[in-house]
């Protein structure tokens, strides 16, 4: 019945009840088709993330074979909180931090060296975005390893159609009389279409393309039951001989990519020897902070002392209150000082927990039994030793040196874009119409067609261009890699430059100590004797002070520099927990 004008049209009393129903049973498995792609697109999100995963993860672990201190089971999964196990609690009492810091301290885990690499290697957020930089490198390069691959591809369309249009070929009594009987006199055509193709091509390492397509067309007038079918099966090839043919033209952004994830894993092997370096630096800068608290909070005490003594004596009139005054003023600085020292030991702390990814307000303290082990560690070889050994481990060297065979390969690459273009171009062809509503294929008609297409130089100013600039990069390269030797050798001398001076400062300090304290005792010694001079006292203290600030300053600037040595010379390795090891090549002893 017509919804608009409550009638039954001519078309829908000529149609029989078996046909609706047929057709209804004929969209049923394409409905359950239809659904079925859309469950299944929906219930297999989770396996393309795996997928990716595997082939990323594949790609890594080959690359990463080639590269030293990379870790082979590269993975960016990671633990979102940090647990702290088994690990011993503070419960010394340290008066030189205050109430404050005694209160920060009490009770809180105490951070060993290897403990706080080990967080670091695993929470710190630059070392893991690093991570995830490399992984989306690799995970582009799986594209590109695709476009070699056999590359299928299929879609489809079903649709259905209404067409209604007034009766032809009647006159108008029929008409007249239509209407008087209820026809309305319009006739409704229904139309079924359905489309489907599927395909795949591939590109060889020679540059040609490899198509094969097959193609189905389906139309059915359900009204008068008519079916038109008309399947296709093309094959297509297309051969690049000359302009972008050929393995080194075709391959290039393959071999390209594959090259940058080389270097970039390489340069990630530099970064991890820089990131342990700087971890264990500011591991070292928090205690030295903490000495430092220490020493002058010794030194205040001490003035303290000496000025009560003073006040005293000064009251018998034995001190004046010149020298009292003195006294004084240097006991407040020295406190000035202690409280400006103990804040930049407490902000240290805080930076070095955001440096291991932990919340600023975890309660940590540091081993103060790693800056008692530190000594004096000389390398065991000679600074030219040092060097040969730079230029065999260093990957940056390495990767130089590629970047200049990059830049020369380039130019062969440039130089085929300013061939002429000429393909060979061919096509095998199979069209099958038929009625029967059954895709098929009639081998015996066919259609080939095969030829050449030419594209003269007529317009290469761009290829021109490319081509000349890869010969600019290419002495560019050349300068970047003696300069890479150059800024070797300079790492080299300025780090053996600073573990000399370490070493010196490292006894001088000593000797400065031992001579400021015994300058101290004879101060003191001379003051509870009644005599000595206030600023002859005041001048032993901040000398002591300063002495014993030194003495942990050289011993630290010492370790920290054997550390920049060995990482600068490529022979400082990480572990998976972030400990390190120093692995010395056959070079070293040539």
């Amino acid at each position: 019945m017509n919804k608009v004008t409550g009638r039954w049209s001519k078309f829908e009393l000529r149609m029989p009840l078996e046909t609706k129903t047929n057709e209804r049973v004929r969209y049923f498995p394409g409905i359950v088709a239809i659904a079925l792609c859309l469950v299944l697109s929906a219930c297999t999100s989770s396996h393309y993330r795996e997928s990716a995963d595997k082939e990323t993860y594949g790609i890594l672990s080959e690359d990463a074979a080639q590269v030293d201190n990379v870790d082979s089971d590269f993975s960016i999964e990671h633990e979102p909180k940090i647990i702290l196990k088994n690990l011993a609690r503070s419960h010394q009492r340290s008066d030189f931090l205050g109430e404050d810091g005694q209160r920060l301290e009490k009770g809180a885990e105490v951070l060993e060296m290897s403990d706080a690499l080990g967080l670091a290697i695993k929470h710190n957020r630059n070392y893991l975005t690093r991570k995830e930089t490399i992984y989306l490198q690799a995970l582009e390069l799986t594209l590109a390893r695709w476009d070699f691959a056999p590359i299928f591809s299929g879609d489809g369309s079903l649709a259905r159609g209404r067409e209604t249009s007034g009766a032809t070929g009647s006159s108008s009594a029929q008409l007249a009389s239509n209407i008087e009987r209820g026809v309305d006199n319009l006739v409704a055509t229904n139309s079924f279409t359905r489309q489907a193709n599927a395909g795949v091509s591939m590109l060889q390492r020679t540059g040609a393309r490899i198509a094969v397509d097959f193609t189905s067309d389906f139309l059915r007038l359900l009204g008068g039951d008519r079916s038109v079918n008309n399947s296709k099966l093309a094959v297509t090839l297309a051969q690049p001989l000359l302009k972008g043919g050929g393995y080194l033209a075709t391959m290039e952004n393959l071999t390209q990519a594959e090259r940058e994830l080389l270097y970039t894993l390489r340069d990630f092997a530099n970064f991890r020897r820089e990131f342990i370096v700087g971890v264990v630096s500011d591991y070292y800068n928090v205690l030295r902070a903490r000495d430092r608290v220490m020493n002058t909070w010794t030194g205040y005490q001490g003035f303290v002392k000496s000025v009560e003594r003073e006040t005293a004596l000064a009251e018998e009139d034995r001190r004046t209150q010149t020298e009292l005054g003195l006294l004084q003023q240097a006991s407040l600085r020295l406190e000035g000082g202690w409280v400006n020292e103990l804040r930049s030991y407490q902000q240290q702390l805080d930076e070095f927990k955001i440096t291991l990814g932990m919340p600023v307000e975890s309660k940590i303290v540091l081993d103060v039994d790693e800056l008692r082990k530190l000594e004096l560690e000389l390398p065991q070889l000679s600074r030219s030793q040092a060097v040969n050994v730079a230029i065999s481990a260093r990957p940056d060297l390495i990767t130089a040196n590629d970047r200049r065979i990059d830049a020369d390969r380039k130019i062969k690459v440039a130089k085929v874009g300013l061939r002429p273009g000429l393909d060979v171009v061919g096509g095998y062809d199979i069209n099958s119409p038929s009625i029967d509503g059954t895709p098929k294929l009639d081998f015996n008609r066919k259609n080939w067609n095969a030829g050449l297409e030419v594209d003269l130089p007529f317009n290469r100013k761009a290829e021109r261009n490319t081509y000349r600039a890869a010969f600019v990069a290419l002495e560019q390269s050349k300068r970047n890699l003696d300069l890479a030797y150059d800024q070797l050798r300079l790492d080299i001398f300025d780090d053996w430059r600073a573990l000399d001076q370490a070493q010196r400062n490292f006894a001088i300090s000593v000797s400065g100590v031992n001579l400021a304290q015994r300058r101290l005792e004879e101060q003191e010694l001379l003051g509870e004797l009644g005599g000595g001079k206030a600023r002859d006292l005041v001048e032993a203290q901040q000398d002591l002070t300063n002495s014993q600030n030194q003495r942990t300053s050289a011993i630290v600037d010492h370790t920290l520099a054997r550390l920049a040595l060995w990482q600068d010379m490529g022979i400082l390795y990480i572990n998976k927990d972030g400990s390190w090891v120093k692995k010395l090549k056959t070079e070293a002893n040539e």
